[in-house]
């Protein structure tokens, strides 16, 4: 079941970094240069996480279709995301403190506008959500990496002829 999540959030995934690099590919004539660079770090960075999400999705449909080829990689990227997860995590919960002020004040500066009172306090929200699954994920990730490995897991995937 696990396993069926996953393939569902990377292809969600990759859908996301599809279309925002199509967004920044329709947007990339009439930059100034450094306003150049930057869309092409983050075109970079849409490509390689589309590249990721695709190895993603084929090591679980191997793993779903019980391929002894996907369970050894499928454990080590278990592993993977668990660490990008912490790492990530720990990164915005670093950042916590000055996202938190500056939207304190964006809330203090708004007055009675209320769109915009109601977009800082989802932007705040988003955030906590994205804290509370980063920290849920890392656990569940690594189960099923150690799940990947055990004997009886290991049986019921067939080796190629």
């Amino acid at each position: 079941m696990l396993v069926w999540l996953l393939l569902l959030l990377a292809a969600f995934g990759s859908v996301q970094y599809l279309s925002h690099a199509q967004l920044l590919w329709a947007h990339r004539t009439g930059l100034s240069p450094d306003d150049g660079a930057a869309m092409r770090r983050m075109l970079a960075w849409d490509i390689g996480y589309l590249l990721a999400a695709f190895v993603l999705i084929v090591l679980c449909a191997g793993c779903i279709l019980r391929q002894a080829w996907a369970r050894v990689p499928l454990r080590v990227a278990c592993g993977v995301l668990a660490l990008w997860a912490l790492a990530s995590g720990g990164m915005m919960l670093a950042q916590w403190p000055r996202f938190e002020h500056a939207s304190a004040e964006a809330l203090a500066q708004l007055g009675s506008d209320a769109a915009l009172h109601n977009a800082v306090m989802h932007a705040r929200r988003v955030y906590r959500i994205t804290l509370g699954l980063k920290a849920a994920a890392i656990p569940v990730l690594l189960w099923l990496a150690w799940r990947l490995g055990t004997p009886a897991v290991r049986m019921q995937f067939r080796h190629r002829r």
